[in-house]
């Protein structure tokens, strides 16, 4: 699901727009341009404005997985959930360094930690209301992360960290299974309206960044309908769902009874008078309607197609108007460990030694707009990341003469399921609606060709592809789907934030949606983050962050492919345009347009 973005930081810290701007308070201190340039979004917001009116008109590839933000797990519905949602933290709105930085939003403070480390207090802001006027409590709060995270069997999309860490001493089965607890999970204390504290089970580091999560925005538990809720969404930002057509349109107004006087941070501001987005639309179209006017922000956030790319980067006014940059994603494939015969780690480390990683850049669009070609599964800028190359091939072109080598011991161990030429037949899935992806699946397909490896690819939908696919355990098992192809970047900025949805047991969910499609698993990898989450140095963390990119690339569970770049096109009308590294994404909350 998930990928994020950090950008490397100008000199000294970068922070958001001036009061003049829409996008902060005077407080921070913010670096703006009135002008755009190649990647000045990178570490400026380009045409500040405090304009507040108009359409802003946006378009998405394929559909939310869910509105609802205890149900939801892509990268640009965590970043536009604060358009219509308060979690307790937030993501500073900056690029930059200044961006990685956790601001409180619906609390008052970033939490208080006890001294053994175990637990965990906020206090929520005086005054805050939802849609229709109601006071937004603590008890909502705790609803709202019971709902999301033990009501799994109902909300199968988001993940379920706090889980993990919290007490359960009722072995609680959340508000649809379990509806007589109604003091729901033991690991939870509400004190009053307005102060919360959380109860651990281990030391956890990160607890920070699992209450900026969007599951934290609050739900009245008399208005959660389940699985529907996201027909009904009370909202507790400053917009409002007006209405919501799955595959076709949603639309966002003024939220009235929003306080800004409860948002100091100035997070939460109205710049247009509504928010069209149109969905399931055609990637080229998209692009095209940028390009003329027609369309102000690509909701996706993940770059053009390779049409608009060859305009934009051959016409200097097109380009100026162009950030591409680290993603701080990874593009790679997963190998299913579970899947005959890539139980076997000679048939996985025969495919790496396969896959033309050139071919692949090409594909995904190229050093520009593509990103470079990957060896490791943390990304340059990840801190934790160790330049490594477990299986080098000559030019990164692919070794069809060693994959070979490593296929024949495999085939030695697994008779069966080779062909009476030798040759392994095996699927690769990807998503039908994300053209470069399905090109370097086609890419991948030839390379493992010359190594007499034959590839079916499976396309399937975007919004689907973990649920009821590629993440879904029972299908890819009844349907031998060995190879998926995956993009990824961090739920927040660290390597646990990173890495445990795709590399750990708590990436997988049988029947529902696994992030970790290789369901692979390890007791090194998990105890190395067992050791990293105790401890809050952060040259240790760092160290502990590459011994478990190197145990997975031993283990053959992943084919990096690229460190992802973007090449995303924001048309000349578009006010507060920066790029947010902690989502890897445009900063979609504060996006306005030009005043007439």
């Amino acid at each position: 699901m998930r990928k994020s973005k950090l950008i490397a930081a100008a000199a000294g810290v970068i922070a958001v727009a001036t009061a003049a701007s829409a996008c902060g308070s005077s407080s921070s201190g913010g670096v703006n341009s009135s002008t755009s340039s190649f990647n000045a979004g990178m570490t400026t917001i380009v045409n500040p404005s405090s304009h507040q009116g108009g359409v802003l008109r946006m378009a998405l590839v394929s559909d939310w997985d869910s509105m609802d933000l205890g149900n939801t797990y892509d990268a640009f519905a965590w970043d536009f959930a604060r358009l219509y949602g308060r979690s307790l933290l937030s993501w500073k709105q900056a690029p930059g360094s200044a961006g990685l930085q956790l601001v409180p939003d619906l609390a008052t403070d970033n939490g208080e930690v006890s001294p053994d480390g175990l637990t965990w207090t906020f206090h929520l802001r005086d005054g805050a209301t939802y849609q229709d006027g109601s006071a937004i409590t603590a008890a909502d709060v705790k609803y709202a992360i019971e709902r999301s995270n033990f009501g799994q069997d109902t909300l199968q999309f988001g993940p379920n960290y706090f889980a993990k860490v919290l007490q359960d001493k009722t072995s609680y089965q959340g508000p649809y299974l379990d509806k007589n607890a109604a003091d729901g999970v033991s690991g939870i204390e509400v004190d009053g309206t307005d102060t919360i504290k959380f109860h651990l089970t281990k030391k956890f580091s990160d607890f920070p960044e699992l209450a900026a999560l969007p599951s934290t925005a609050p739900v009245p538990r008399a208005k959660d309908t389940g699985a529907n809720y996201f027909k009904s969404i009370v909202s507790s930002g400053q917009y409002e769902i007006s209405s919501y057509q799955p595959g076709k349109e949603a639309v966002l107004v003024p939220n009235p009874n929003f306080k800004a006087d409860t948002d100091p941070e100035g997070i939460h501001k109205v710049t247009a008078d509504k928010i069209d987005v149109q969905l399931n639309v055609n990637q080229d179209q998209i692009d095209q309607e940028l390009l003329h006017g027609q369309l102000d922000v690509d909701l996706d956030g993940t770059g053009v197609g390779t049409t608009a790319q060859s305009q934009i980067l051959a016409n200097p006014t097109l380009k100026a108007q162009a950030d591409d940059g680290y993603t701080n994603a990874l593009t790679y494939m997963t190998i299913n460990t579970q899947v005959k015969p890539f139980d076997n780690v000679d048939c996985r480390r025969a495919i790496e030694y396969a896959v033309d990683k050139t071919t692949v850049q090409s594909a995904l669009g190229g050093a520009l707009g593509g990103g470079d070609i990957a060896t490791t599964l943390l990304t340059p800028d990840m801190a934790g990341y160790a330049q490594s190359n477990r299986y080098p091939t000559p030019g990164n072109q692919g070794d069809p003469q060693q994959a070979q080598q490593e296929l024949q011991t495999c085939k030695g161990a697994e008779p069966n399921q080779f062909n009476n030429s030798g040759s392994l037949t095996v699927k690769l899935s990807a998503r039908a609606d994300r053209p470069k992806e399905v090109n370097a699946a086609i890419a991948i397909q030839a390379a493992l060709k010359l190594a007499n490896i034959n590839v079916e690819i499976d396309k399937y939908p975007s919004n689907k592809y973990f649920g009821s696919f590629a993440g879904n355990d029972s299908f890819v098992k009844s349907n031998k789907i060995g190879l998926s192809m995956m993009k990824w970047g961090a739920d927040w900025p660290d390597v646990f934030g990173d890495l445990d949805q795709v590399v750990t047991p708590d990436g997988i969910h049988p029947g529902s949606g696994s992030t970790n499609l290789g369901d692979y698993t390890s007791p090194q990898v998990q105890n190395l983050f067992a050791q990293y989450l105790s401890t809050t140095d952060a040259a240790a963390r760092n160290k502990i962050g590459a011994a478990i990119d190197q145990q997975v690339m031993d283990d053959a569970a992943v084919v990096p492919l690229a460190y992802n770049k973007a090449l995303i096109y924001h048309p000349a009308n578009v006010t507060n345009w920066f790029e947010q590294p902690s989502f890897g994404e445009p900063d979609f909350s504060v996006l306005g347009v030009s005043g007439s």
